[in-house]
């Protein structure tokens, strides 16, 4: 039996209106930070407890990138692999699969990163950047948070170059997690503890570190 034309016709239409829909959802821009805004109004700071030279110092400068000028850092973690800090957290829970890409400049030596998939201040993933051979580095690790407690889910024995710009970008899709700094993969892993959340910047030990144009973008 031929099928009418207005039928057809209507068909087409439903599955191209359909699929620009999910298109414009999967792809759609979450946030986009440029931190024009000195009063960080879609932020939020969350310090560990038990730190040091703290509270945190978050600020947007002249230069509209926003800096930590604190030199706070977690005398209790930091012999545990913790490396206890402050972030700097935005976002909604209900985040689930998304590209997370920032520029980050260090200016220090110690600890910075991101976190991601933030559900609270003890169950999230934090990729980590640390130079200081005192504290622990050179070293780049992604962990999972849980509770007091990091599990360490990859790591490389290499630091970074403080002065220098670093492109970061994390990706989460269903359970793969991939990592990549200035366009080349750190690693692709697989973790299905953590499905959604938020995501945030991080600071240990790190005065002077500073983040721009954060981007989160919907898969």
């Amino acid at each position: 039996m031929t099928t009418p034309a207005s039928i057809r016709t209507s068909v087409y239409w439903f599955l191209c209106l359909s699929l620009t829909i999910f298109c414009a959802c999967s792809g759609s821009v979450l946030l986009d930070e440029r931190f024009h805004d000195t009063r960080l109004i879609n932020w939020t700071v969350v310090d560990d407890p038990d730190t040091i030279e703290g509270p945190s110092d978050w600020r947007v400068e002249a230069d509209g990138w926003v800096h930590q000028e604190s030199n706070v850092w977690g005398r209790r973690g930091d012999f545990l692999s913790r490396w206890y800090g402050t972030y700097l957290i935005a976002g909604e829970a209900g985040w689930k699969d998304y590209t997370f890409s920032l520029t980050a400049k260090p200016e220090d030596d110690d600890g910075f990163g991101v976190v991601f998939r933030y559900q609270d201040s003890e169950h999230f993933y934090r990729l980590l950047f640390l130079q200081d051979g005192l504290s622990g580095g050179p070293i780049t690790r992604l962990d999972r948070r849980e509770g007091a407690d990091y599990t360490e889910l990859w790591s490389n024995a290499k630091g970074y170059r403080p002065g220098n710009e670093m492109a970061i970008e994390i990706t989460v899709d269903a359970d793969a997690i991939t990592a990549s700094v200035d366009g080349k993969t750190l690693c692709e892993v697989k973790d299905g503890s953590y499905s959604r959340g938020k995501i945030g910047l991080f600071c240990y030990a790190q005065k002077g570190q500073a983040f721009d144009d954060v981007k989160v973008i919907s898969r």
